[in-house]
């Protein structure tokens, strides 16, 4: 039965899709703090992402709710309802010790609970942002697929203060998805209670939708914690660095492409922090119709334009990386060098290979190819698209742009309204498979299909060896690169605004600033 294209997009999401777990009140903590309440606002969502950005679900949850690990303010994985872990030699299992821990009415977490999350994690029908890259648990394709019952994943509970979890097949980035906030052991309910460094204040919502948290005495380590709460909102990209240049807000993040030159420009240099991600920014190809089923017109897109020097031109960030396929520059060594052979190329010599290609399909300067471009509200994707499409308009392609906010920038691209559709990606954990699934045949992103990249990808999920895995990874991103049903631009930065009243903030690739980890120093005046 054909998938409804909804639904498509929510899985393709996958791990970007909003996990919005539940933000209970609980205790809280007998005095705001005043000069220690940090106010923070995450950059709105500006519909790049195949789901609607949850930074902000996110980074409360991190701070409600703790998982079997967590991040550091460095980004390092380190204990936390795991006091410790063990794993075998082979990779395979996992034994995590856990510490004493108890929830704010009282309760104590064991491993019980969680094994219940971990199961209605991978469940038929979950909605968590975390469940396909957890499939790596032994059945647990099988129960998300409902051909097992869920008490058949391997994630078992031998001592209440023991949990022990088996592998189908290594997975190294495994510590990384547990300290998601998906991840959290939470309990089921309207209203859970906190396990974390803070929980709801008693009026929880301020005006504009704000949270206010405030800090949890029940959390194992409350003693480490230096805020007396937080409040957390959201602002367009604009909005947030007026705020913060007006002293009303204290951080701005989740910053992406969209702001970044408007951060750079309009607020203190001193306040701006860039960080890597694992993200790709791309445009995504209409392949099932129109010009863009033609592969050549495709790989002559891919080619044409220099985006090194566009990217140092219009944004002037070192960290800013060019990128070339399916998988980002950023991601492990061992998957670097798989994209196509015109990557090495001099400008010249794409260019010329772009226009023979696009004359076999019958385009020329004098015959131009005209394209409909569908991209968010905002100036960097206009630019960006301006600056490309100049390249583009020497080999005989014209531009159509189309910009349309969040929501209808999605439905274009579930509707297929576009020849070339915005698309910005950025993992939870290095993982491959994030950014090569959504070009399966079982998911069809724009229409693409090649049952040679299934059978690789199918191939590599059975392997046991790692070193074998990421060869047979490569060489699918390398036929996906040969097909082009995207046109890899960049591997986005994050962009952030952080007060030099608040320390503890540490720039990482996880982009993990725990709230538990943050202070407040002076005073407001100051």
């Amino acid at each position: 039965m054909t998938r409804p294209a909804t639904t498509r997009l929510a899985r393709i999401a996958g791990c970007f899709a909003a996990a919005l777990i539940a933000l209970g009140g609980c205790e809280r903590a007998a005095d705001d703090g005043g000069d220690s309440l940090l106010r923070m606002a995450f950059v709105a969502d500006d519909g790049a992402s195949l789901a609607p950005d949850d930074s902000l679900e996110s980074a409360a949850a991190r701070a409600m709710h703790i998982g079997l690990t967590t991040l550091e303010p460095s980004g390092r994985v380190v204990p936390s309802l795991a006091l410790s872990w063990r794993v075998s030699d082979d990779g395979l299992t996992y034994v995590f010790k856990l510490r004493e821990a108890y929830w704010a009415d009282g309760r104590r977490l064991t491993a019980g609970d969680v094994v219940a999350v971990m199961r209605r994690i991978v469940s038929p029908g979950s909605g968590n942002p975390l469940r396909d890259e957890l499939m790596m648990i032994d059945n647990a394709a099988l129960i998300a697929a409902n051909r097992r019952p869920a008490r058949m994943l391997g994630v078992t509970d031998p001592r209440p203060d023991t949990v022990v979890i088996t592998l189908a097949k290594p997975e190294p980035a495994l510590l990384q998805l547990l300290a998601d906030p998906a991840a959290a052991i939470v309990r089921t309910g309207k209203t859970p209670p906190a396990s974390g460094a803070f929980t709801m204040a008693d009026t929880p919502e301020e005006a504009g939708g704000a949270l206010h948290l405030v800090k949890n005495s029940a959390y194992y380590a409350a003693d480490t914690v230096s805020l007396a709460g937080a409040v957390l909102s959201r602002a367009d990209a604009d909005g947030a660095i007026r705020r913060f240049n007006a002293g009303e807000l204290d951080v701005v993040s989740g910053g992406r492409l969209a702001g970044l030159r408007a951060a750079r420009t309009g607020a203190d240099s001193r306040a701006l922090l860039l960080e890597p991600t694992w993200g790709l920014y791309f445009y995504l190809a209409r392949t099932s119709a129109g010009p863009l089923a033609d592969v050549r017109v495709r790989r002559a897109l891919a080619m044409s334009f220099d985006r090194t020097a566009i990217l140092s031109r219009l944004f002037g960030v070192a960290g800013l990386q060019p990128a070339y396929s399916a998988l980002p520059p950023t991601l492990p060594d061992a998957y670097a060098g798989s994209a196509g052979d015109w990557a090495g190329w001099s400008p010249d010599a794409r260019e010329s290979e772009a226009v023979r290609l696009l004359a076999e399909a019958g385009y020329t300067v004098s015959q131009p190819l005209t394209l409909s471009v569908a991209i968010p509200h905002g100036r960097e994707h206009a630019d960006l698209l301006g600056a490309i499409s100049n390249s583009w308009g020497a080999i005989g392609v014209r531009v159509k742009a189309y910009a349309r906010g969040p929501l209808s920038h999605r439905r274009a691209i579930e509707k297929g309204d576009f020849d070339l559709a915005v698309v910005e990606r950025i993992a939870r954990a290095p993982v491959a498979d994030t950014f090569l699934q959504p070009f399966t045949c079982a998911v069809r992103l724009g229409g693409y299909c090649n049952p040679a990249v299934d059978q690789l990808l199918a191939d590599a999920a059975t392997e046991d060896d790692p070193g074998t895995r990421i060869q047979l990874q490569r060489r699918a991103n390398r036929l996906i690169s040969e097909d082009a049903p995207l046109i890899a631009v960049l591997s986005p930065i994050r962009w952030s605004l952080v007060s030099p009243r608040v320390t503890g903030w540490e720039n990482n690739v996880a982009g993990a600033h725990p709230l538990s980890g943050l202070a407040m120093t002076g005073t407001k005046e100051e």
